[in-house]
């Protein structure tokens, strides 16, 4: 992914944050449309080991690279919402990264 399409400034995240999100079981989805860019939050709180928040991480680009480009510009903010691990010692599990992907492919990222 190009570092043109990356958000880095803090006041542009955070109005896109303040946006009401699209919401599945382990994203959030917020999108703003006067600006182009994509960034992604994978807190450690919600993912304690650093192999499975960039696993996640890795994901959320690969499902933003792959949908449909549009003309429209939309600043993207991809977020995990929920704890994973819980029941697996912290630890992703195949069946987890699985719905993370089913997920993330039912978002649609770009409109």
């Amino acid at each position: 992914m190009p570092r043109s399409t990356r958000l880095s400034d803090a006041t542009l995240i955070r109005a896109v944050l303040a946006q009401k999100p699209k919401t599945t079981k382990f994203i959030a989805c917020h999108i703003l449309n006067e600006y182009d860019g994509f960034a992604l939050t994978v807190p450690k709180k919600l993912a304690k080991r650093a192999v499975d928040r960039n696993k996640i991480k890795r994901l959320m680009r690969e499902a933003y690279r792959q949908s449909p480009d549009t003309e429209a510009a939309q600043a993207v903010v991809l977020r995990l919402r929920k704890k994973i691990g819980d029941k697996t010692k912290n630890k992703l599990r195949e069946s987890e990264r699985l719905e993370i992907r089913k997920e993330l492919a039912s978002l649609r990222l770009r409109k």
